[in-house]
Order: structure tokens, then C-alpha cells, then sequence
């Protein structure tokens, strides 16, 4: 019996990781400055994470850090090929931020998509045919 409640519980928690959202990260961007150089920052869909994407003139680059956030915890991966010196000095500038500034970013991201959004459905409610 233990053996059939382990596979069934195996089983629900499977079935749950198949059906796990996709995590999306469009929302934004906004631009801030790390470690002498401005980085991209998105949001993603879960309303944690972060991305934030080197740009151009950005000693760092080319380079990307994932942040994700539980509710306690802050995990950082970096990926790419940009100046070690550079991109170290970016992660000790994220590792060094707290919830609230990451909470920020993610606030100021949610402004610029809303912002575009509502930009957008101005555009689609005007008539922009020519009078002649």
C-alpha cells in the first residue's frame, strides 16, 4: 500500500509539473544602470522574476542574469561572455538589492506595459482615415 500511495503521489506531482505555466518575461522594458553600464529589465509573468539584458556600450555585455524570487529567497544565474570584472560587479549589485527593490523593478515594468497598452488602445479608438 505505501508503494501505491508513493506512485500515486509521484504521479500528481508529475502531472502538476506538466501542467506548469510557462514563465514569460516580456513585460516592461525599463532601463537602469549596474556596475558602470545599463541593463534591460524585464518582468515575467509570475510578478517575481527578473531579466535584465545587457545593452549597448555595456562593458558587461554580451550577458544576462535571471533573477527568481519565492517568497523568502533570491536566486541569480548569469549567463554569457561579457567582461568577468564587469558582470561579477554586476551580480554583487543584484545580490546586494532587497525585495523592495526588486518589487520596484517589477512595479516600474507593470507602468511601461500599461503604458503602452493604453497607448495602443488610444491609437486602435482613433479614426485614422484621410479627409480629402
Amino acid at each position: 500500500m505505501k508503494i501505491l500511495t508513493f506512485i500515486g503521489l509521484f504521479a500528481y506531482g508529475f502531472s502538476n509539473l506538466v501542467h506548469a505555466e510557462p514563465l514569460t518575461c516580456h513585460t516592461g522594458p525599463v532601463v537602469i544602470e549596474i556596475a558602470q553600464g545599463n541593463w534591460q529589465v524585464t518582468s515575467c509573468s509570475d510578478s517575481k522574476s527578473l531579466v535584465f539584458v545587457t545593452m549597448k556600450d555595456n562593458p558587461s555585455m554580451p550577458f544576462v542574469f535571471i533573477v527568481k524570487r519565492s517568497a523568502d529567497e533570491v536566486s541569480i544565474r548569469g549567463e554569457g561572455n561579457g567582461n568577468k570584472v564587469f558582470t561579477q560587479q554586476a551580480y554583487l549589485a543584484l545580490k546586494g538589492m532587497s525585495m523592495a527593490n526588486f518589487d520596484e523593478l517589477v512595479q516600474a515594468t507593470l507602468q511601461i506595459q500599461n503604458t503602452s497598452s493604453q497607448t495602443q488602445k488610444i491609437y486602435e479608438k482613433t479614426d485614422h482615415s484621410r479627409v480629402n
